[in-house]
């Protein structure tokens, strides 16, 4: 270890800046003007370490990292969807509301919140000292609650917004749905309109004064303020939208956005890094601990992480198999006991089917897409696909603690009676008195994984319909990362030894930059492994976006395209599939319609995600509980289960030493005790 930190902080910058390991797209890549140079100064403005509970001294810069196929696409938190985005722009943009360690709201803007009696009516108190800066830190407006008023008009207008992240207050508040209908019915002209308009169309705000802001619920919303805290929410300054113009704020990019929030970006390279800087005029300055500079690493070869976190060039990485295997086979490493389990992440990974795949030409894949349309076929993928050799490449010490067998992420919600939600739906499916025994996958013990009847059941039925086996399930992963492709190639060889070879084949291929751009969008994939996170504590944020007859069920019309099956109108091989989403949406659209009582709304639910599961319309895939090293104690992180927070790097606890095995299980422990207490 270097003693000189500074010193050894900028050699490990001018490393990230020209090495091209750590990016696809290299040096050359830069998007945009640089900052640097305003705001180097500030880089140890107003920055404050969190103190470390082991004694040792705390990080003032800190080298996390990310994969290059999750490079952002959006600096706007009020048009993006995606977690990749939003795990950056957390770090500039402030809402409402926040979180802390333990996943609990806490003041943000919004420095107090209440509601009436019903949990109808909700008022924010806004803090007074919030301004607007640009990328060099400079104020550029004060706050103000008009700034909401302008945010929640931009997203429900969709000649602005284009629909996204509308469903939240669609769905929650008095009139918002109407006036979004309004708009997307005006086209083009929409874009004329202002938070005026929307608040004399009678959409459920208002701001009783400069720092109160006041929202009507449709109906009793007692998790409102979750809702609240999501980016549906967040504020924008009218100013910069008249500066940019509509375009040109919807496609802002960290140059000229303005910043409320935590950081500002020093400097970005596409597909290389990306650095913050503490924001010199952040209000909550006194509130909580910065860097004095926080920089992601795009990795595009997991392979080289190990050596980049050796040589100090990361100050965290996940361990994968191969990485772990190296560690473990060497009883003299150092690593050995800094080996630290993570927490699992708060996104539960479903594997989405495709139901409306193209082959490369542009034509139907109807041999896929009468397949998958089998619900015989679709059932042996949650009856029979063994994975444990697949979640050792995420956890190879305890792979098992990576299954998912449900859709909704556990610790989303509770009901009156302290029920976690997802309990509720393993009631529903029988596997409530089941629990991890580190051995066997939960969902395969009552057949013990055989699905002969069900494969045979399936192939008689789809080959009397002219498909052919082995049907060819096309699986997309980015090129030219080992990583991801030598996991691909254990989940094919899961696919062979669970269904065979005569029955599904799973091809690997692969995407230059952009999944979206290149598979998705030209609908090439057979199903698509994602992740979902709870954008706010109730469990339609996750079955709502599966749903039919709804623009806003974002799976529904982006990966399965069933939306878009039904819009067409369905083929007769089709009609079963289509029966059972209508059956899973009247029972999701039967829960929503349960206001007044918490329990039978989340009992409700529980009945629409297990018709979804036992119909297998998408297929729950695994929880991301890896292994990690670290100088970061992720206990210190914001952990919440909904809202765009978690990647927000602030009141994190570091150590210059690396954090150990046993520190961790004392973490955890007293992190447990907390929690339950």
């Amino acid at each position: 270890m270097n003693i000189n930190h500074e010193s050894h902080a900028i050699s490990r910058r001018s490393f990230l800046k020209a090495s091209g390991v750590v990016g696809a797209a290299g040096i050359l890549a830069a998007c945009g003007g640089g900052s640097s140079s305003s705001t180097a100064a500030s880089a140890s403005s107003g920055a404050t370490s969190a103190p470390n509970t082991t004694g040792a001294a705390p990080l003032k810069e800190f080298i996390s990292w990310e994969a290059t196929n999750r490079e952002l696409e959006s600096w706007n938190m009020l048009y993006s969807q995606m977690a990749s985005d939003m795990n950056v722009t957390t770090n500039l943009w402030e809402g409402l509301l926040s979180f802390d360690c333990y996943g609990k709201a806490v003041p943000s803007v919004a420095k107090e919140w209440s509601h009436n009696e019903d949990s109808s009516v909700w008022t924010f108190n806004l803090r007074d000292d919030v301004d607007w800066v640009d990328v060099n830190g400079e104020v550029k407006a004060h706050l103000t609650s008009k700034d909401f008023l302008v945010g929640l008009e931009w997203v429900l207008n969709a000649a602005k917004n284009q629909a996204n992240n509308t469903s939240m207050p669609n769905e929650t508040l008095v009139g918002a749905a109407d006036y979004y209908q309004k708009t997307s019915d005006m086209g083009d002209a929409a874009a004329d309109l202002t938070y005026e308009d929307m608040l004399a169309a009678g959409v459920g705000v208002e701001a009783t004064d400069d720092y109160t802001l006041v929202f009507t619920c449709k109906a009793p919303c007692p998790y409102f303020d979750t809702v609240a805290a999501y980016t549906s929410f967040y504020p924008v300054s009218e100013d910069l939208i008249t500066e940019l113009g509509v375009e040109g704020f919807r496609a802002c990019d960290y140059t000229n956005m303005w910043y409320n929030g935590p950081y500002v970006v020093e400097e970005f390279i596409s597909q290389n890094t990306k650095s913050y800087i503490p924001n010199p005029n952040y209000f909550g300055a006194n509130d909580v601990s910065r860097f004095d500079r926080f920089t992601v690493t795009m990795i595009s070869d997991g392979t080289v992480t190990f050596q980049l976190y050796q040589n100090r060039e990361l100050d965290e990485m996940d361990v994968g198999e191969s990485t772990l295997t190296t560690i473990q086979a060497d009883p003299n490493s150092e690593y050995n006991a800094q080996l630290c389990e993570k927490r699992p992440k708060k996104y539960s990974y479903q594997m989405h089917f495709n139901y409306q795949k193209n082959n490369e030409d542009g034509t139907p894949d109807d041999n896929w897409n009468k397949a998958i349309a089998n619900t015989a076929f679709r059932q042996c993928f949650y009856k029979g696909l063994e994975l444990t050799n697949w979640y050792a490449r995420t956890n190879k010490i305890n792979p098992l603690k990576c299954e998912n067998d449900y859709y909704t992420m556990p610790g989303v919600c509770y009901n009156t009676q302290g029920q976690e939600y997802s309990t509720l739906v393993a009631k529903e499916m029988g596997f409530d008195k089941e629990s991890y025994d580190g051995k066997t996958m939960i969902r395969l013990r009552a057949n013990n994984g055989d699905i002969a009847d069900l494969k045979k059941q399936a192939m008689d039925e789809l080959s009397a319909i002219g498909v052919t086996f082995p049907v060819h399930a096309a699986y997309h992963i980015i090129a030219g990362n080992s990583t991801a492709l030598d996991s691909a190639t254990v989940l094919k060889q899961c696919f062979t030894d669970s269904f065979g070879d005569d029955f599904i084949v799973l091809d690997i291929k692969t995407y230059v930059s952009s999944i979206t751009q290149e598979v998705r969008n030209p609908q090439l994939q057979s199903f698509v492994i994602n992740g979902w996170g709870a954008d706010f504590g109730d469990p339609v944020n996750f079955v709502g976006q599966e749903i039919l007859h709804d623009d806003n069920a974002y799976y529904s019309w982006y990966y399965s395209n069933i939306a878009k099956v039904v819009e067409a109108g369905p083929a007769d091989w089709q009609k079963d599939l289509v029966a059972a989403y209508e059956e899973f949406t009247d029972l999701v659209n039967t829960a929503k319609a349960i206001v007044d009582d918490t329990d039978a709304r989340y009992a409700a639910f529980a009945k629409a995600e297990a018709c979804m599961l036992n119909n297998v319309l998408a297929c729950p895939c695994y929880f991301d509980v890896a292994w990690t090293l670290t100088h970061a104690n992720e206990y210190s992180k914001i952990n919440a289960m909904y809202g765009p927070c978690n990647y927000k790097a602030v009141n994190w606890e570091t150590s210059e030493e690396a954090y150990t095995t046993e520190q961790y299980e004392e973490f955890a422990a007293a992190f447990d005790a907390a929690t339950k207490a």
